[in-house]
């Protein structure tokens, strides 16, 4: 029995993997999902001073008081960010770290430090104010690349803001990418996610991470459980 620690991308919740869990743990393996403070189950708690440093701080202490070791962890689009910080920081209870179409982290750099200008431009104009705090909104439906409508529609209605912080402070990592534990990096090629453009090859040049693609969206926890599962289940021991 492996355990996995699933960590979900921005404006979602734990809910976002349950899928995925359920389909992991029929399997016979340990698999949770931890919202971030203020996003998702936890929209309640919003508030000015949460960013990647309170989320870093937050699942530290989750692992640390189940003491949990040797776990997968896996972090998808903006929880991958989160992922590769927290092993980063305590490489010791890492087993392997797994990036789901997600950006490979660097010192010093921020979300809007990395990803196309174009892109950060248009989500600038969207900033609102919400409980005193500055946020993105969720995306609209049509953008979640699910082409199931009631599955796009569902996943839209769960949705909620997500700390503008995240994105435009920049971040400390101390370590190379992985931080010398197992890695892999799952790539959506069906469509490809613009806000990742290019990262896919650039991880393909990074002979310490075993690349994997998958013909899914990058909502692909949702729209491509099995998929995501039998990658999660395949991952080297």
């Amino acid at each position: 029995m492996r355990t996995y620690i699933c960590l979900p991308g921005a404006w979602m919740g734990a809910w976002s993997w349950s899928f995925v869990i359920e389909r992991l743990r029929a399997a016979g393996h340990d698999a949770r999902a931890l919202p971030f403070r203020g996003v998702g189950e936890r929209a309640a708690e919003l508030s000015p001073d949460l960013d990647n440093d309170v989320f870093l701080a937050d699942t530290i202490a989750y692992l640390e008081k189940e003491d949990l070791r040797n776990i997968v962890l896996v972090g998808h689009s903006f929880g991958s960010l989160i992922a590769s910080m927290v092993t980063d920081r305590i490489p010791e209870r890492i087993g392997h770290l797994v990036i789901l179409d997600g950006g490979i982290a660097q010192d010093g750099q921020s979300i809007f430090g990395r990803i196309p200008p174009e892109i950060v431009a248009k989500r600038r104009k969207l900033i609102k104010v919400v409980n005193g705090t500055e946020v993105l909104p969720h995306a609209p439906v049509g953008s979640l690349i699910i082409d199931d409508p009631e599955l796009a529609a569902w996943t839209h209605r769960h949705l909620t803001p997500h700390p503008l912080a995240c994105y435009t402070r920049p971040i400390t990592m101390h370590h190379p990418a992985g931080n010398g534990r197992p890695m892999t990096y799952i790539a959506c090629t069906k469509p490809r996610y613009p806000v990742s453009a290019g990262t896919h090859e650039r991880v393909q040049q990074m002979p310490h991470i075993r690349f994997r693609p998958i013909e899914a969206g990058h909502n692909c926890i949702i729209s491509a459980p099995e998929l995501v599962t039998r990658e999660l289940l395949e991952i080297p021991q």
